[in-house]
This record gives structure tokens, sequence and C-alpha cells, in this order.
């Protein structure tokens, strides 16, 4: 609301982008430009040709590296009902030899959250999801060295949800909403899409006329075939 700022570059929940607009709005003089990056939900859809080992690693590092507090970390795996009980197995399976510590530390793979208010949002969002959804993934893997009782961290979670629509807010941890879907992928984007624009889509598919179709349809603006979401590399991969 300064006289003096002449334009505001934000990334951040879409709820603090409306406040920012609102009273930049309500300022007089010239127009003042906004420019926002928001919040949207990162998803991954694995259809029935995938393979299950890519995949699992894929979502391993895409949910539950750097504790999930990038902007493009995976939120929402969308896995076909056919292949879902196994890969879900695998993670399972994976999640649980991660090691939690310092993060300046080589053995460590999943570090604290930022801060205490982030640590505790992200713990109310898991009591909400444990009377909602059903758990899958729950664990405080090995701790690492150099642990302090004091820091902010919190294993790899996973519920799998009724609905794609459940997932309604992006939260900035290692928490991993699963959903199953059969028929058209086409409309399981459709559906991602509804939720509002994301940053990142995986897909994880071996039929390649698929994979240019759904990356075509998807709202995102980033889209990963057949690999891990985050860690697009500057000036060879659009980000």
């Amino acid at each position: 609301a300064a006289p003096g700022v002449a334009g505001v570059v934000f990334t951040g929940s879409t709820q603090v982008a409306k406040i920012i607009n609102r009273a930049l709005a309500a300022k007089d003089g010239a127009i003042v430009p906004l420019i926002a990056e928001t919040g949207g939900i990162n998803a991954m859809v694995v259809d029935s040709t995938a393979l299950p080992e890519q995949v699992a690693d894929a979502v391993i590092h895409s949910a539950f590296k750097s504790a999930g507090q990038r902007c493009s970390a995976l939120r929402l795996l969308c896995l076909h009902e056919s292949v879902a009980d196994r890969i879900i197995e695998m993670i399972q399976g994976a999640a649980s030899t991660l090691r939690l510590g310092d993060p300046a530390r080589f053995d460590t793979d999943v570090g604290p959250l930022i801060d205490e208010a982030a640590y505790q949002n992200v713990v109310q969002h898991l009591r909400r999801l444990q009377e909602t959804a059903l758990p899958l993934l729950a664990l405080q893997p090995e701790m690492g060295t150099g642990v302090e009782a004091t820091e902010q961290l919190l294993g790899p979670h996973a519920f799998e949800m009724a609905h794609l629509s459940d997932v309604a807010q992006e939260v900035f941890g290692p928490v991993l909403h699963v959903v199953r879907w059969r028929g058209d992928p086409q409309a399981v984007i459709d559906q991602i899409n509804e939720l509002g624009y994301g940053l990142t889509l995986g897909l994880q598919t071996r039929i390649d006329s698929r994979a240019q179709a759904l990356a075509q349809r998807a709202q995102v603006g980033n889209v990963y075939v057949n690999r891990n979401m985050i860690g697009a590399v500057v000036g060879l991969q659009p980000f």
C-alpha cells in the first residue's frame, strides 16, 4: 500500500496473492502491475503401461526429497487401478529406507521443515487426512546422525483419497495424496486442470502418443515424462 510501490512480484499462496491484488486495487494513482506465481497441485499420472520401478523411484524423489518443500514437488499421485497396489507397495518399501537428519550430511535423504510454523501447518494437515483418508505411509524412517530433537523433522506420509477433487490445497511437506483412476486418462487431466494452474505435471507411460496428448491437454508450466518432477535444468528444459 506504500505510495512508492510501482510493481509487485510474488510467489506463494493464491489466497495471499488475492489479498495483495485487492490492496493494490485500492491505491490511488497509476495502476500497479502484479505478477503472481501461486500455489497449484502438482500431479503425476501413471497408466497401466508404466514401469513400476521407474514410477516408485520418481515418486520418492519428487514427493519426499527436500522434505517436499520444492515448488515443483509431487503432491497428487494418480495411479491406474490395475497397477496401483503394486506401485504403492514399492513406494512404501522405498520410503522406509530413507534417512532423516542434517541435509549437510551426505547420508541424509530427508531434512527438516523450514521452521516451526511450517512444521505445525503440515502436522495439522496430517491430522485432517487421518480422519478423512486411508493412511498408506506414516513412517519415521531411520534417523541419520547429527539429528537434534528440536529440529522439525517429519518422515514421508501418504494417504489414499476417494476422489481427485478431495485434494484442495498445496501443503509444503513430505505428504503424498494418492488416487486411483480408470477409463480415459484425458478425463484425469481435466480433473487436475480443475484444481487450478499447476507448476509441474508428471506423466508415466510407454505410449508416446498418449504422453503427447496429455501434455498438450494439461494446464501446467512444465511436463516431465517418465522421470522425476524436480530439478529442471535451466537452459535445457523449459521451466
